[in-house]
Order: structure tokens, then C-alpha cells, then sequence
């Protein structure tokens, strides 16, 4: 099989996280901040540690505006529901994803705020294009970092730059950057950034990461966090406001081990997954009858669509002929799809992980020109 649907969920863990996890399982499955025996104790530690590190790799200067979630979903939410402002005005772009324009949709229903969406000329969003949209009752700038359909990646500093000179607060949804590129939480003025666990920084499904610089949000879900146990108030310091509830020390083991596989192979990820892109782009703008979306951003994700044929079934035939996991269909974000008029068609996408290999995109490429010749 070759797997080249990473964009969703990498399928290929490093070793050393698949190892975390099973340690997480079987010797450390207690509740980590609620117990002061020796193994809680040591869970909690763990916990401490990933915060830590993740901090780190962000320049983030406190590991407790680390908080751990279900997922980037999760985190979205936090963000977005937890900094709202009641008749105030967002601006968003129309690459989003539905974690975040579903979100956007119920703030306005519920608080009565108003959003902007960006439709930039080209896919990548200017300062003239931002600060039109910028009215007196506007607090935060949505952007996702790296479109999930055609992997357009926005200029984080440039955007930080506009929010700090007109104070305004900055959410990164950093689901498919996070792990393929270095993001500077305070050189680039960032807020908020929701990072997918199981993507680019190969930790296992169901863990998800909200950072925080410099903000303060209110929590969503009310419980036990193992502080302040006599108030029927829930606390409000991160991360225990944020975190209610039993955790699963196994993701986060998990997580932690993704990240320092990514300390460990420095910029060795990034640099193999440009190379591939470029290999994977030049190759497929090529061949007659396929339709690229996706630009030469070189970030893993490459969107194109065969004359004649549906996403789907271009999809279904490299999966059931070629054994070739691809992902077709709207990705969860159907702005983008308006955007290039392909809502009715879908895009099939190609997306690559550090474990993806250059014999991968060359089959991927000869399975493209068979069909497109039958």
C-alpha cells in the first residue's frame, strides 16, 4: 500500500511514539494531578514535561498555556468560543476549515458577531486585503496556516505585524504546518494556535493542542481539574481550566515522543517533504488532462482533478487498482472548493509525510497516466 493521504492522519508513526503509547498503556495509566503517590506523581511529571517541550519548539515562554485536547477540532473550538466577544467583528479567510467556519456560523447566532471572509486574488492573502477588512468592532484574525486542500501557507509575520499594531488578537490554526514548518509563536505575534497532534507532529489520533501567548480565555466544559477542589466555580488558570476531566496519558506520552522525533531530525522533515512536493508538482502539471490547484508552495499537500472524471472516482480507482490512498471530496472545507468551482467535483488530494519516499510519487505518477489514457 502507499499511503498518501497524510493531510488527514499520518499512517506511518515513528517507532519511538508507538513505544510511548504502549508505555503510557501499560505502566502508566493512573490520573495524573489527582493522586500523591509515586506514580501519580510520575504522570503528572510527564504531563509537565510535554508542556515543556512543546513550549520550546513553539518559543512559547510558559509550558501552562500548553493545553491538551481531543483534537485540533477541540482546540478550534476552545479558542474561538473561549476569546469571543459579544457583538464583535472577526476576520477570516476562505481557505478555512469547517472547524472553523461552522464555529464562526454559531458565534454569530449565538453572540451576534459579525465575520468577514477574505477572498484574496491569488491564494496567498495580502496586507492590503487584511487591513480593508478591518473595522473598529474587529478583535481577531483567523488563518489557517496551510490550506488543507491546496496547502496555500499565508505569511504568519506579516499578519502578526498587522495584529500588533492594530491590537488586535491572532488565531493560527497550524493543523497541517505544525511539524512540517517552525512556527514562532511570538515573532509572529500569535495568540492562539491550534496544532492536530496526529499530522505532522506523529502523535497518535485523538490528542490535540490549544497554545496560548499572551490571551486569556474562558474555559468551555466545567469539571474536576484536581485544583481548587472546594469552589463549585470552575478555576480559570491555565491549564487545568482548560483540561477538565481525566486525561489520556498515553496520547500525551505519545505526542511528546512525535515531537522529539521532530527535534531530533531538525530540518531534515521539511527539507525531504519540499523535494518531494517539487517532484510530485513538476511531474503531475505534465500530463494532459490533469488539472493542479495547488500552487509551488512545495508544503506536502498537492490538490488536481482528471478532465472528465469525478474526484471520487479517479480516488476509488487508484485505491481499488493501484492500492494508493488518496482523498477526494470536499475536505471539510467547502469555501476553497467556490473558490476554484470544484464543489461539484471535489479535488483529489496528495499528501506526504517524512516517510513518504521518491519510488512512492513515481508510482503514484504512473498509476495518473494510466488512467488517463483509458
Amino acid at each position: 500500500m502507499i499511503y498518501l493521504d497524510n493531510a488527514s492522519t499520518t499512517h506511518k508513526k515513528p517507532r519511538c511514539v508507538i513505544k510511548a503509547v504502549k508505555r503510557g498503556l501499560g505502566s502508566l495509566s493512573v490520573n495524573s494531578g489527582r493522586g500523591a503517590y509515586k506514580l501519580a506523581i510520575k504522570a503528572s511529571d510527564e504531563v509537565y514535561n510535554t508542556r515543556v517541550r512543546i513550549s520550546k519548539f513553539l518559543n512559547n515562554d510558559d509550558p501552562s498555556n500548553i493545553i491538551f485536547t481531543g483534537s485540533c477540532t477541540q482546540a478550534i473550538n476552545m479558542a474561538l468560543r473561549g476569546s469571543v466577544k459579544p457583538n464583535g467583528h472577526i476576520i477570516t479567510t476562505t481557505f478555512e476549515h469547517n472547524s472553523v467556519l461552522r464555529t464562526l456560523n454559531y458565534l454569530k447566532q449565538k453572540y451576534n458577531i459579525s465575520y468577514t471572509i477574505i477572498k484574496p486574488k491569488s491564494t496567498i492573502i495580502t496586507k492590503e486585503e487584511i487591513e480593508s477588512c478591518i473595522k473598529k468592532e474587529t478583535y481577531l484574525i483567523v488563518i489557517n496556516h496551510t490550506s488543507n486542500v491546496i496547502g496555500a501557507t499565508q505569511d504568519l509575520e506579516m499578519i502578526g505585524k498587522i495584529c500588533r499594531s492594530k491590537k488586535l488578537h491572532f488565531f493560527v490554526d497550524g493543523a497541517q504546518s505544525v511539524g512540517h514548518t517552525k512556527i514562532d509563536m511570538k515573532k509572529c505575534n500569535i495568540n492562539m494556535l491550534s496544532i492536530a497532534g496526529h499530522k505532522g507532529t506523529f502523535g497518535p489520533q485523538g490528542i490535540g493542542v490549544l497554545a496560548l501567548n499572551n490571551i486569556q480565555i474562558k474555559p468551555l466544559i466545567m469539571g474536576g481539574t484536581g485544583t481548587y477542589s472546594e469552589s463549585i466555580s470552575q478555576p480559570l488558570d491555565p491549564p487545568e481550566a482548560f483540561e477538565s476531566g481525566t486525561q489520556s496519558i498515553a496520547n500525551i506520552l505519545g505526542l511528546n515522543a512525535g515531537f522529539a522525533f521532530l527535534e531530533r531530525k531538525n530540518n531534515k522533515i521539511s527539507i525531504k517533504i519540499k523535494k518531494l512536493s517539487q517532484y510530485l508538482y513538476d511531474n503531475l502539471i505534465s500530463i494532459d488532462k490533469v488539472k493542479v490547484y495547488s500552487g509551488k508552495e512545495n508544503n506536502g499537500v498537492v490538490s488536481f482533478n482528471i478532465q472528465g472524471m469525478s474526484s471520487s472516482e479517479v480516488s476509488n480507482m487508484l485505491s481499488e487498482k493501484y492500492n494508493i490512498c488518496t482523498r477526494s471530496g470536499l475536505h471539510c472545507a467547502p469555501l476553497v472548493h467556490e473558490y476554484f468551482g470544484t464543489k461539484k467535483t471535489g479535488m483529489v488530494r496528495v499528501s506526504l509525510s517524512y516517510f513518504n519516499s521518491y519510488r512512492d510519487i513515481t508510482m503514484f505518477l504512473k498509476a495518473i497516466r494510466q488512467i488517463v489514457t483509458t
